[in-house]
């Protein structure tokens, strides 16, 4: 693309080559650095049909003497031949080099932004802060540091993981890697005595102390609050009895299996969308900040969808300027009632349990057991579920210390 902006640029002429010797001319021509280009021999006579630019062509006089050939121009395109032709027409000349001007000048700025790679943040959102912190369409581009948004936009927005801004032509975009979704882990305290407690009901599948002393086993039911590892741990003296105590912070790994409860009900009656097939479509064309339809009809419907399509004007590559032609179509449409058959409910009830156990693998929750009930009646479809994960019960409290004087440390020695 750039090439043939360049060879539009300079000018070139197309060119036929006719004799006995035109394969010779040709040879000649690669001999001495002529450029050729678009070669296709030609169909009216023994020869062949080549773009070459002017200059080269000037060069060919002596090559067309020596072999015998004759080189007739068929066409002369770029933008020499074009001014040259056009050269009486003031207006035209003045207009050509404002319209230069203007696309040189609106080069310095970004007039397309792509999002790439959002999942739960939505492209909205990320250019609406884009558009806060006055980098986003229409901005300088010079007045974009890529680095120092990329870094913005991590601290900002928490569950992204990584993230490349980039310019290119006049485009900005934002590419986004999201973390997956996890549970909120216990952050482990920094000094004091702290207990490892239950966060909700389980049974203890997996425990793991590193510090602290562990109160519960492998296939222990716990409740909510129960102490899983102590922050207290006693000091014996030589007949086995306790002499003191020392208190730390726990620190340990607890797993347990959790009971999930899910239930929904899904109303059998629904209201479907009927288009009607009336519609209307509007023409607008958009430069920078300012509309200027050029075909607009009224909507007189009292429910419609709008359809809109815009379609940038790009020169080449990534290079777009700030002028968009918009189509806006307005369809028709009324609500009407219906009522989902058996087979249409127990699929969205499956569908919806089926994104329910999508919340547990998608943050790596291992998946122990599950169990899910569907039950349809003339007005609505109940689903009643049950999931048994893997989750981490660890949540701390502070350590409550046994009172221990010095004097009962003195009398048991």
């Amino acid at each position: 693309m750039l090439l043939s902006l360049l060879k539009f640029m300079r000018g070139y002429l197309i060119l036929t080559v006719t004799g006995a010797s035109a394969e010779r001319f040709l040879n000649l021509c690669c001999k001495n650095n002529i450029l050729i280009w678009n070669l296709t021999p030609c169909k009216e006579e023994k020869g062949f049909r080549f773009c070459m630019s002017l200059p080269g062509y000037m060069k060919t006089k002596d090559i067309q003497k020596r072999t015998h050939t004759k080189v007739r121009i068929q066409n002369k395109c770029g933008l020499p031949f074009l001014l040259y032709h056009h050269r009486y027409r003031k207006l035209f000349a003045v207009g050509l080099i404002s319209a230069a001007i203007l696309i040189f000048y609106s080069s310095a700025f970004v007039w397309k932004v792509e999002i790439n790679g959002v999942n739960s943040l939505s492209s909205d959102t990320i250019l609406c802060w884009l558009e806060g912190e006055h980098q986003s369409y229409g901005t300088r581009k010079k007045d974009i540091n890529c680095s120092a948004l990329e870094a913005k936009l991590r601290n900002t927005f928490h569950n992204i993981a990584w993230t490349s801004v980039k310019i290119e032509g006049t485009k900005l975009t934002v590419d986004i890697t999201e973390s997956l979704p996890v549970d909120k882990q216990a952050v482990l305290p920094s000094e004091g005595a702290w207990d490892i407690v239950s966060k909700e009901p389980a049974v203890i599948t997996k425990i793991c102390t590193r510090s602290g002393k562990p109160l519960v086993e492998k296939g222990d039911g716990v409740s909510p609050g129960a102490i899983l590892v102590s922050g207290e741990l006693e000091i014996l003296n030589d007949s086995g009895e306790v002499s003191n105590y020392q208190y730390v912070v726990s620190d340990a790994d607890v797993y347990g299996l959790v009971r999930r409860q899910f239930k929904k009900t899904i109303p059998r009656t629904y209201q479907k969308k009927v288009r009607t097939g009336q519609q209307t479509t509007n023409y607008v064309m958009k430069i920078g900040k300012w509309n200027f339809p050029f075909q607009w009809k009224k909507n007189h419907f009292q429910t419609s969808d709008t359809i809109c399509e815009d379609y940038q004007l790009r020169l080449l590559g990534e290079w777009y300027l700030p002028v968009h032609f918009i189509r806006s179509e307005q369809q028709e449409y009324y609500y009407e009632e219906q009522k989902y058959t058996k087979q249409e409910i127990t699929k969205i009830a499956k569908e919806e349990w089926d994104l329910f156990l999508k919340n547990f693998t998608e943050k790596g929750i291992p998946i122990l057991a599950k169990n899910v009930k569907i039950e349809t009646n003339s007005n609505d479809c109940v689903v009643v579920g049950t999931v048994d994960v893997e989750l981490s019960l660890v949540n701390y409290s502070p350590t409550k210390r046994t009172p221990f004087t010095r004097q009962e440390a003195v009398d048991d020695t």
